[in-house]
Formats: structure tokens, sequence, C-alpha cells
């Protein structure tokens, strides 16, 4: 590696690559900025161009909504006027029917009935009015003459209800907690036992109090006791000589006026909301539910009868809401008028006062649909924008195509021998042989790769003799290493004159370090053999138990002498069929076993378990208490000559026994990994494939 004493190391990178960056460099990125800087003119231009065209669509638009506002509005008050009149006009006929004698048939009578808390009322429908008189006052002879008088007025009821379809229900409350209602329905089903009928708002709001006029007035939103849900009532008070005798009312429930009254065709993607005279939102259409974060009521629970006037909550009243404070305070102080403000989007206000009952519409709209216009106008400025920009990739693709070609066919020379040149390195460095067969255009590469397959010739010739030398030392070796066993442990058993101890342990030193030295050399045997890759395989399926059962009895004894505990966990269901080669499972639970015994601690464990976790695989799982292994050495647990610090220890061993496992597990079809944490232990995990359904 090359390195610049200001820029530090340099990176190589492949001949081709070298190239490219050159012609880049030199050619496409002047290019490349000339035309950019077109673009950003252009565009530019077009900015200013849209921003003036939104700000003049933004001042039509919110004139637009304004207007809107007061004409629907001005539509509003005349609806409601005409509610209001023939409220005005029930009332009059209200007074007149009290102050006329009854004359009522006896069939219409005899509907009628007390109720057990002394409650009078009608007992079923005629296609007239629901009579229910509170058992608040004691109703006697006087109080069902008032009954009588009243029933004139049903067909003034049933005319108002049929003329105006914003009209829900009508009714006449007297100060004595009389109820006449139409349209009929079970009025003890509805109303409390005792209603006290001047405490609720749809009487004491029409009283001398608060309508000294004498004139029809709107409510504000509350839940009807007569059952109807949220609703808005228009009331006039009935007067006789002497006193109010009762109220008059037409109610509008929400849900009609949000159905007849605010199905407005507002501009842009907006809808109207109707506001009391505190604040409160009379009517929300279903497209203003989710940016004010609110359900319109329009039902109510009746489960019990409605004791005391039940009115919106703060969340619906505008003048309470902290995010609308700018709106309310404008509300307050113009009857007309518009405002920018921020919901869940950023919203354009429009509101003017309804005449009559002083509400206010409000009308509301996203900024952005506002700005359909302006926006199409940018939409077209980006549309050339793009087919600009598009020419622009077209031609840069193509020369970006020349140059590449250009690269390519003058690296091609060079790249593509030296590219060779590396695939027969990798060959040779994995043990395998290059012809010298192949000639390269330009004479130094012919040169190297002569050279190459020289060098490849000599190390696969090293190689030879080294498998050649391990193998034939492994077999000198093994005939006097079994030698000095068998003696050793004729010593241990002659007959005669027995060895007194001391002797008897050098005996028995000797046939340990015999046993000890040609597991060594049958190990390296096996290592020689896979790396040359002679290993038969021969797999078939098998029960498992019976072959860690088997390695567990072998290790027992260096357990033992090791003051090491050796247990197997039995397994938690019965262990399934397993296949593989049991020669190869056997030597790798050896090879683990033996290590876990030979890098505990003493008084330390090994502990053999079973995982039936997986559908496809057994898992063998050891588990050792010894010391654990670094998390910096444990990428040489598996390297071959490797003891992770050990190699001047007591314990034997040439650090390839792991090694050998590993292969054997590959060759196999297992898998063997490991997990280990110092002070802790180290867990081996042997994963062998399991017999599928149908294979013997």
């Amino acid at each position: 590696m090359f390195r610049n004493a200001k820029a530090g190391p340099v990176t190589p990178v492949p001949l081709k690559k070298w190239l490219w960056r050159s012609y880049i460099k030199a050619a496409l990125v002047p290019l490349l900025l000339i035309e950019l800087g077109f673009i950003g003119i252009y565009w530019a231009t077009s900015q200013v161009v849209y921003d003036r065209g939104a700000a003049a669509m933004t001042r039509i638009s919110t004139d637009t909504l304004r207007d809107a506002a007061a004409r629907e509005a001005n539509i509003i008050a005349h609806r409601l006027q005409a509610v209001a009149v023939m409220t005005g006009i029930y009332a009059d006929e209200a007074a007149r029917a009290l102050a006329m004698p009854a004359d009522v048939p006896d069939e219409e009578k005899a509907r009628h009935a007390y109720a057990p808390d002394g409650a009078f009322y009608t007992t079923r429908d005629t296609g007239n009015s629901a009579v229910f008189y509170s058992g608040h006052v004691p109703i006697g002879e006087a109080e069902r003459e008032k009954v009588w008088r009243t029933v004139r007025l049903d067909p003034i009821m049933k005319s108002i209800k049929n003329a105006d379809p914003l009209v829900s229900q009508l009714y006449l409350n007297t100060h004595d907690s009389l109820n006449r209602i139409y349209p009929y329905f079970e009025v003890l089903d509805i109303y409390p036992s005792n209603m006290d009928i001047p405490a609720y708002n749809f009487y004491y709001e029409a009283d001398e109090k608060h309508n000294p006029a004498r004139v029809p007035v709107w409510t504000d939103a509350y839940v009807d006791p007569a059952g109807s849900g949220w609703m808005v009532s228009s009331i006039a008070p009935v007067y006789s000589a002497e006193r109010l005798e009762g109220v008059v009312g037409i109610d509008i429930t929400i849900a009609t006026i949000v159905r007849r009254v605010l199905n407005i065709q507002i501009p842009g993607e907006g809808f109207a909301i109707l506001v009391g005279r505190d604040g409160t939102i009379l009517a929300l259409p279903k497209e203003g539910e989710a940016e004010l974060g609110l359900n319109e009521l329009v039902a109510h629970d009746y489960e019990n009868a409605i004791q005391q006037d039940t009115f919106k909550p703060d969340a619906f009243n505008i003048f309470r809401r902290p995010e609308l404070a700018g709106l309310a305070e404008a509300l307050r102080s113009q009857r007309e008028g518009v405002r920018r403000i921020d919901l869940k989007q950023p919203m354009i206000a429009a509101w003017s006062t309804v005449a009559g009952p002083s509400w206010t519409l409000l009308v509301l709209t996203s900024e952005e649909s506002l700005l359909t216009e302006s926006a199409n106008l940018r939409s077209q400025l980006t549309v050339v924008s793009e087919i600009m920009i598009a020419v622009l990739l077209v031609f840069y693709a193509a020369f970006f195509a020349y140059l590449w070609r250009r690269s390519v066919v003058m690296s091609a020379r060079v790249a593509q021998p030296l590219s060779d040149l590396e695939q027969r390195m990798v060959t040779i460095s994995e043990g395998g042989t290059v012809s010298a067969t192949h000639n390269y255009p330009i004479s130094e590469l012919q040169t190297v790769g002569e050279h190459l397959v020289t060098m490849g010739a000599k190390l696969d010739a090293a190689n030879q003799a080294k498998s050649n030398f391990l193998s034939a030392m492994s077999h000198e070796l093994r005939t006097p290493l079994t030698s000095v066993i068998g003696y050793s442990e004729l010593l241990e058993v002659a007959e005669g004159k027995s060895l007194d101890g001391e002797r008897m342990k050098q005996v028995r030193a000797i046939s340990r370090a015999g046993w000890n030295l040609l597991r060594l050399v049958d190990a390296v045997l096996d290592l020689s053999r896979l790396e040359r890759q002679n290993v038969r395989i021969s797999t078939s399926s098998m029960d498992l138990m019976p072959i860690v059962a088997s390695a567990c009895d072998r290790i027992r004894p260096e357990a033992a002498r090791s003051d090491v505990t050796l247990r197997v966990e039995p397994p938690e269901a019965p262990l399934p069929s397993v296949v593989g080669d049991a020669e190869m499972l056997s030597r790798i639970l050896d090879q683990v076993l033996s290590n876990a015994v030979k890098y505990n601690v003493t008084g330390g464990s090994v502990t053999v378990r079973f995982d039936l976790g997986s559908p496809d695989m057994v898992g063998v799982s050891i588990h050792d208490t010894g010391v654990g292994i670094p998390p910096e050495r444990q990428d040489e647990v598996f390297k071959a000559f490797h003891r992770l610090g050990r190699e001047n220890s007591s314990i034997s061993g040439a650090g390839i026994g792991m090694t050998i496992a590993r292969r054997l597990a590959e060759v196999s079809g297992c898998r063997l990994t490991f997990e280990s944490e110092v002070g802790t232990g180290t867990t081996f995990l042997l994963t062998i494939p399991r017999t599928r359904q149908g294979r013997s």
C-alpha cells in the first residue's frame, strides 16, 4: 500500500474503476455542473411564478369562502326564521286553546289514565299527540280540564310537523308540568315520574326573566328528556291575562341540522359548523369530527330518565379550547371574518352570524385545497422540469454508456489478465494446480503467469510431501507406541514378584503417555485425511441415545481422574432417530467431551442435554463449568494447533481435536457451534439432522 504524507493510506481500486473515475472527473462533472446551473435558474423562476400565483389564488379563495359563509348564514337564518314564525303562531293558538272551554269526544278522554305515582297520561296512540301531566302537582278536575282544552292543538301540531322537514317534534309545557307533545311516544317509558318541567331550559329560557320581549327564542344544544337525543328548540311563551301559562317549542335534532342544514358546498375540501352564542358547537358534520377530535352528539342513552338539564361538554366549546383561542377571540369581536388556523393541518376559517338566534356559521377548509389551481400551475411547471431532467438523464446515460465502453476496452488488455492471475492465485491457495498453457497479450503479465505456474507446482509438491510425511511418520510411530503400551500393560499384570507402589505409578505413567501419544498420532492422521478430503462417509438412520451413552462411558474414567462429574439429563420427550455416520458422531462427541473434561476445574461438572426445539434437527448440548474462553480468542477454537494460551500447561494435546470435530461435523451434514463466558463455562452444541418421514 502506498502512503501519502498528507492524505494518509491510499486504498487501491481495480483498474477499470480507476479509469472510470478518471473519465467522470475529467468529462462528466463539468458538464453536469453546467446543466444543473441551467435547471437551477429555471427552477427558481418557476418558484417565483408559483408563489405569486398562490398568493393571488389564496386571496380569491378566501374571499369566496367569506362570501360562502355569509350567503349560507343568510339562508340558514331564513330557514330558522320560518321555524320561529311557526313557533309564534303555535304559541298564539296555544293561548287561545287554554282560554276556551273544552269540547272533547269521549273516545279521546278514554285514552287517558292515572299512573300509580299520580301522573295523568295517554295510554295509546291514535295518531294524535301524547300527554304527560307530571305528578309533581295534584291532578284534579281543573287539571284534566286543561288537558281537554289543549286537545284542539293537535291539528296545528301535525300541520307544522308536516310543513317543514327540519321539525322533529312540537310540544306545549305548562307552569304546572303538563306536557303535550307530537309525534306520539310512550311517555311513561321516558319521563321521570315527578318531572318539574319549569326547571328545564326548554321552559325557563322563555320566561319573563330570560325573554322579556315575549318573542320566539332559540335554546342551545341539550339532551331532550322526551327521548329524541341532542337537539335545539325554538321556544315561545304562552301568556294569559294573569301570568305565564306555559311555553311552546319546536324541536330540531342535531342530526337533522347536520343532514339538512350543514350539507353546504364549500370551496375546496371544506365543511361548515354551527356555533352557539356561548361558543358551543351546536352541529358538527362528519367531515369536521376528525379535524376537531370530536364525535358529534346526536343520540343519547335513555337507560335512566333525564332528571336535569344536560348540555354539551367543554370539549365542544370553541371558547374553552386553548388551540382555538385566537379564533374564539375573533368570533367574539367580529360578526363575520376570515382567519388562518392550525388544526391537524393548516386551514382557513370564515364565519358569519346567523340573524335571529345569533348563532355563528363557521366554515373551515384546508389551505392546501384552496390552492388547487396554483398547485395545478406548479404541476405543469414541474412536468416541464421533469421533461428537461429526463432529456438530461437520457443524454448522460448515453454518454455514460460510451465512456463505460471506452473504459472497458482500455482496461480489458490489463484488467482481464490481472483478474485471471488473481483467480489462479486463489486456486493455488486452496491447494489446486494451474495449467501452463495460458497466454497473455502483455509480456510482463505472461512472465508473472509463468512464475505463478512454477510456484503452484512447487507448493503442490511441498504439500504432497507434507501429507506423505505425516502419513508415513504416523504409521511408523504407531508400531513402537503399540509395543510400549502393550509392554506397560503386561508389567501391570505380570505374574511373580509384584511391582512396588512407586514403580507401578511409573509403569502406569508410561501407559498413559503412550495412549496420549497414540491418540495424537491418530488425530494427525485424521487431519491429514480431512485436508486431502480422503474421508469415507456412510450415513444411515440411527438412534442417538446409545451413541451419546457410549461416548459418555468412554470418558467417565478420565472425568473421575480429574474429579469432574459427568451427567446426562434425560430428554423431555423420546428422542427421534437421526441421520448421520455413527462412527463420525462418536468421534465428534469423544473430542468435545474430552475437551470439556480436560479444560474443566477441579470439582467441576459436564452436563449433556438434548434440544428438540427444531423440527428438522436434534441438538446435543455439552456444557462444562470450566474457566471459559475470552471473547478475543473464541475465533481460534476451531483453528488447528491453537491451544488458546495453554501450550505450556500440564494439559496434554496438540490443539487439533476441535478442528477435527468441526470438519467431521461439516462433512457428515451436522453443525458444531459453541457459546462461552469467562468464569462461567462453555457450551458446545452439536446439531444432527432428523430422519425425515418416509426415509429408512
